[in-house]
């Protein structure tokens, strides 16, 4: 039997803040605009989103919704929307 108390636990990580999750994000879809070479009133014609919520969105000024982000994972070309979330946790 396991004495639950005697279990070393990893020290977790601090949730990180909304801020944070903001400006990663942004970061990450400048990155991967760019990396395709696409403008943001490009992009946002092919999400059928307007060019200023992606503006928003890269400034960190705005929170995605989780169906932005699938619609611009699609219109990124990616997989998942793991790569616009990369390295929030």
């Amino acid at each position: 039997m396991c004495d639950i108390a005697a279990v070393q636990r990893e020290p977790r990580d601090e949730p990180m803040s909304r801020e944070q999750i903001r400006t990663l994000f942004g970061e990450n879809l400048r990155r991967l605009r760019a990396r395709e070479g696409i403008s943001q009133e490009s992009l946002a014609r092919t999400c059928d989103l307007h060019r200023t919520e992606l503006s928003l969105l890269e400034r960190c000024m705005r929170s995605p919704r989780l169906d932005t982000m699938l619609v611009l994972a699609a219109g990124l070309g990616l997989s998942s929307v793991a790569e616009l979330v990369e390295g929030i946790r």
